[in-house]
């Protein structure tokens, strides 16, 4: 778990990604100061040797980005397939720039630190990825600490 404290009020980009093999719908979020553009799926290219969770690199108007799976880098079930409201999220962590395949952007939204919790126990502690999890008129949003989770993709850029 995320040691990220989280403070006052937050917009962040609200995101879907499908579980296939459980048939269910989770919802991600993250600053929307981290959010760059949101792109639909365009050509990606494959690149040899990648880890599993890298699809590729994409051409963004001239900038090589690579391009990471979420859902198997957050250790989802995948059956390979994108859906058609598919999009790349394109998040600029700290000066890089890095691509997130989505099955389906929801919705920018403003929550309170008050809505988040952020002290989640019973073995989510070891979850490095998620700074806490937003509490939103009955739904659950997983807020993810894109630092820690593209801290090992940017190494693709610099390739």
């Amino acid at each position: 778990m995320s040691e990220t404290i989280i403070e006052g009020n937050l917009q962040i980009v609200v995101f879907s990604l499908l579980d296939s093999k459980l048939h269910k719908k989770e919802e991600y979020g993250v600053l929307i100061e981290q959010v760059r553009e949101i792109r639909p799926l365009e050509s990606i290219t494959k690149v040899p040797n990648a880890k599993s969770y890298v699809l590729g690199v994409m051409n963004l108007r001239g900038m090589i980005v690579p391009v990471i799976d979420v859902k198997e880098k957050l250790g989802f079930s995948s059956d390979g397939t994108s859906s058609p409201k598919a999009r790349v999220l394109v998040a600029d962590v700290e000066g890089h720039l890095t691509g997130l395949l989505i099955d389906e952007v929801d919705q920018v939204m403003r929550i309170t630190s008050k809505e988040v919790e952020t002290n989640l126990s019973g073995g989510l502690e070891s979850l490095e990825y998620v700074k806490g999890v937003a509490k939103i008129s009955g739904r659950l949003v997983v807020l993810l600490d894109m630092e820690k989770l593209l801290k090992d993709t940017t190494s693709v850029q610099e390739a």
